[in-house]
């Protein structure tokens, strides 16, 4: 079994990105069982965030909605244009009903004049939340069945509401006790797990590639792809000098010494638990995926 993870960068429109996304699934699953997890499309969280450090200004909040609506509908239209097995009324329906629920979220706090953060937590992860419930009506139109796995039920963390740690056995004896068939494409969002109340809590920005290796690790898959944005891991930040090295292998003990600030990797939990379960990653790029990409590996 294989575990796809796709970044914010991956789940947009812009370069047919989505459509990348979406051939990339289709082609895996007929090939073996795959999981996939999934970030909030590009900009998604960051709006989210700036709007419930808005919640006192209701012009501010308009706004930040509006921005994230867009950008759903642009991701939905690309996908309508491009596949035809799937209705408009499928997917703005799905859209829809999630933004009557975000916006009903939102009014509840503002009314109530109380921010907590387990509310908090709810709106900003409520992209990974959306992506995944579109993804799977575009899967399902391709005849695949799925498994949608709630993290806040299933991945047991502990911690603060914004950033908690994965109790890795106890998800693992959750995951083992969920009922999936063989055909099944499993799909979760990133991002987000659950307390010992079954409330949703974060675990830290960024850290949907945490989320993939969890997954991977509780569904015994050895192998786990992090999709992105960029070619694969490199010793410099290729944006800023031509003389960046891209690596086609690198083992985790490497990994670990070359994490510093301008150096994006990996979240730092996913390293440490890929290594400790051996679980074989490779970082590929979304806008070329015949490309090698790197493949990260234990130590000898």
């Amino acid at each position: 079994m294989k575990i796809l993870k796709f970044g914010g960068s991956s789940l947009i429109h812009i370069n047919n990105n989505i459509l990348h996304v979406i051939k990339i699934i289709v082609k895996n699953a007929k090939i073996e069982k795959i999981g996939i997890v999934l970030s909030a499309p590009y900009k998604v969280t960051n709006n989210l965030i700036l709007l419930v450090n808005s919640l006192n200004n209701k012009t501010l909040v308009s706004y930040y909605l509006i921005e994230v609506k867009i950008i759903f509908r642009k991701i939905i239209e690309s996908i309508l244009s491009n596949i035809t097995n799937i209705s408009f009324d499928t997917l703005f329906l799905v859209l829809d009903n999630e933004f009557n629920n975000l916006n009903g979220m939102i009014v509840k706090l503002i009314v109530s004049n109380s921010f907590k953060e387990c509310d908090i937590v709810k709106i900003v992860s409520w992209g990974e939340r959306l992506i995944v419930l579109i993804i799977d009506k575009v899967i399902k139109s391709y005849g695949f069945h799925v498994t949608i796995i709630d993290p806040t039920k299933k991945i047991l963390a502990n911690g603060s509401y914004l950033e908690s740690i994965v109790d890795i056995n106890t998800s693992m004896k959750n995951i083992n006790n969920t009922i999936i068939s063989d055909t099944d494409i499993v799909l979760m969002p990133g991002f987000i797990a659950g307390n010992k109340n079954y409330e949703l809590v974060l675990l830290g920005r960024n850290s949907s590639d945490y989320s993939a290796i969890v997954l991977a690790i509780c569904l015994k898959a050895k192998r786990c792809e992090i999709w992105k944005d960029v070619n694969g891991i490199y010793d410099k930040d290729p944006k800023f000098t031509s003389k960046a090295k891209l690596f086609r292998y690198i083992y985790y003990n490497e990994l670990l010494d070359l994490i510093k600030p301008g150096i994006k990797v990996l979240h730092l939990n996913s390293i440490f638990l890929a290594k400790k379960f051996n679980i074989d990653c490779t970082i590929k790029n979304i806008n070329d995926p015949n490309l090698p990409g790197t493949i990260l590996l234990n130590s000898n």
